[in-house]
């Protein structure tokens, strides 16, 4: 995750790809859908979510230097969200990192005084403006160092929040490919973890050697050889299976945004050197774009849409209201504990989240977008 665009699987870069109370009847009982919500959007202040299409929120994010002193920014914290939010029986989480915070946790967590500093004053923020637990965006660890530390963080948070009040939670936003994966010990961070959000997006993006879909649910031929686990039914698999982690603790991501890629067709090479025109296209600019001429097309395969204009050197990955219908309803069939979307003011259209709503619809049962 990050300020200007979702969370990047920078592991890519070596790689090639990447890889309640109060809620509406058209939430089934237990089904988890989490949005994250910018602290930065000034534009998209708390009285703006519509907080019926959610059960939790994570507001993201807060962030440390090296000598563990808390670092916030926008509204962030926000007594007003949470306030708002407990209205209407929908829990708000602090979140910590974001994209490339690998640097500044890393570092940090190197002095245990820095940590403990760090770790005591994200539990304050907790108590003092009401939040309903934490989630732990740390992209990525990896190393063994980090694979402890991160353990380590974890369970100080379990533990205070545990001590501080009863159903407290503690999240984290993961990736699904074992480039980062590997360094996440399932067996020690299972029983401290209420559930694991799964970053089935930015499976391809700028920092890679070709173009590709930026969340697909099945492999499809365009893709690479080495990609096509990266879809995200490969990754949910991947934690289900290779790392057998309950798969009722795992959230499945939609992504509200798509990527550009200055190609003529998918799988060709990325040249660094050409211009992108629309590097980073949030699902409510879409509209716009079909009326400047750009065509929508449909990847049976994959499950997904894209856009190209004839005449522009150019292609488009996005979601749209079919792909999130289908990755709703494919992880409802299959047992996990819900959905969750980076990040909600892309896709905010005349006071609701449509992809949001799709998605929901699509975990109801509403299997015919496709």
């Amino acid at each position: 995750m990050k300020q200007t665009g979702g969370m990047v699987l920078t592991a890519l870069l070596f790689m090639g790809c990447a890889i309640a109370t109060g809620v509406e009847k058209s939430k089934p009982s237990g089904q988890i859908v989490l949005g994250y919500y910018p602290s930065w959007e000034r534009a998209f202040p708390p009285s703006k979510i519509n907080f019926k299409q959610f059960t939790h929120l994570c507001h993201a994010f807060a962030s440390t230097d090296r000598d563990g002193n808390v670092r916030t920014g926008g509204n962030l914290p926000s007594r007003e969200l949470t306030t708002l939010a407990h209205a209407l029986g929908v829990k708000v989480l602090i979140s910590l990192g974001g994209s490339d915070s690998e640097n500044r946790f890393g570092a940090m967590m190197k002095n245990k005084a820095a940590a403990e500093r760090f770790t005591s004053g994200i539990l304050q923020l907790v108590t003092d403006y009401e939040y309903d637990g934490i989630d732990i965006d740390w992209e990525f660890p990896m190393n063994k160092e980090d694979s402890a530390n991160f353990t380590w963080m974890a369970r100080r948070f379990r533990d205070g929040l545990d001590a501080n009040k009863k159903g407290l939670l503690l999240t984290a936003a993961v990736s699904g490919v074992n480039w980062a994966g590997r360094w996440l010990n399932e067996k020690e961070i299972a029983p401290l973890f209420d559930f694991l959000n799964v970053m089935t997006y930015d499976m391809h993006g700028p920092w890679g050697t070709h173009a590709g879909y930026n969340s697909f649910i099945d492999a499809y031929a365009g893709d690479r050889e080495e990609c096509r686990d990266r879809c995200m039914k490969g990754q949910m698999t991947y934690w289900m299976v290779r790392k057998n982690f309950p798969k009722e603790k795992l959230l499945v991501g939609i992504p509200l945004y798509g990527r550009g890629f200055a190609v003529k067709k998918w799988g060709d090479p990325i040249q660094y050197n050409d211009k992108v025109m629309h590097p980073y296209v949030p699902f409510k600019e879409v509209t716009q774009l079909l009326k400047e001429g750009w065509k929508r097309h449909w990847d049976e395969q994959a499950g997904v849409p894209w856009l190209s204009k004839e005449g522009v050197t150019e292609l488009i990955s996005y979601d749209d209201e079919r792909s999130a219908m289908l990755k709703g309803g494919w992880a409802a069939q299959n047992g996990f504990a819900g959905i969750f979307f980076w990040e909600i003011s892309q896709d905010y259209i005349g006071g609701e989240n449509v992809l949001v709503r799709t998605a929901t619809e699509g975990w109801n049962g509403h299997k015919n977008y496709r």
